[in-house]
């Protein structure tokens, strides 16, 4: 996870020297927080959708007059059910995953609108489960979770101004995050949709501010 972030983080800088030199090239940097209405398939009892908080940085590229390309690097929560203390506030089941994810998204931008399209990788950090009657429902060495999620977003969003955006994005796994459990007739994938708000950084203007106050 630590050699993830470095790795973002210094594709962040090189790119947005690259991109100095390179005077047809513009690259954004900024920030996001989102909400999300997340579930997985194929569990064994009735679930109800899970709400999670998700943020992380983004690093937008423009590669011609109408597409920019826009990797991410964010912590996200998933999983299915409400949670009260130690049980359940609603429903008998609750599903809690966490992961460090890396969309890759392709977006085609008219005015003010975006809509975005791509995969994205996410590092599993953990999990937690709860049901009625017992903590762990199901034996994690007999059905672990996969230590990746592969997963495909698409999306819309509106533009306010330089610095604001609003975003609705909705994901799937595209592989299994978990074997399929016994008496059921799917595997478990994660499946949501996000609404998020992005502000974007300006990083020229604080150079520009850096040699201002050094001058």
């Amino acid at each position: 996870m630590k050699k993830l972030f470095i790795f973002f983080v210094m594709s962040i800088i090189c790119l947005d020297v690259w991109s100095q030199a390179k005077l047809k090239t513009q690259c954004k940097f900024g920030f996001e927080l989102g909400l999300g209405m997340h579930s997985i398939t194929g569990s064994r009892v009735k679930t109800h959708p899970k709400i999670d908080l998700m943020g992380g940085m983004w690093l937008q590229i423009k590669i011609s007059k109408s597409w920019t390309v826009q990797p991410e690097l964010t912590y996200s929560q998933k999983g299915t059910g409400g949670y009260y203390t130690d049980h359940p506030n609603y429903g008998d089941y609750w599903l809690g995953l966490t992961y460090f994810e890396v969309p890759i998204l392709f977006q085609y931008n008219k005015k003010n609108v975006y809509f975005e399209f791509g995969p994205g990788v996410a590092v599993f950090i953990k999990a937690g489960e709860i049901i009625v009657g017992g903590a762990l429902p199901y034996q994690t060495e007999l059905y672990p979770w996969s230590k990746k999620d592969f997963s495909f977003s698409l999306g819309t969003g509106y533009v306010f101004n330089e610095k604001w955006r609003v975003g609705l994005r909705l994901t799937h796994s595209l592989l299994p995050v978990r074997k399929q459990l016994a008496e059921t007739s799917h595997p478990g994938y994660n499946r949501g949709i996000v609404l998020s708000v992005s502000r974007q950084i300006s990083l020229k203007a604080s150079r520009t501010k850096q040699s201002e106050d050094i001058d």
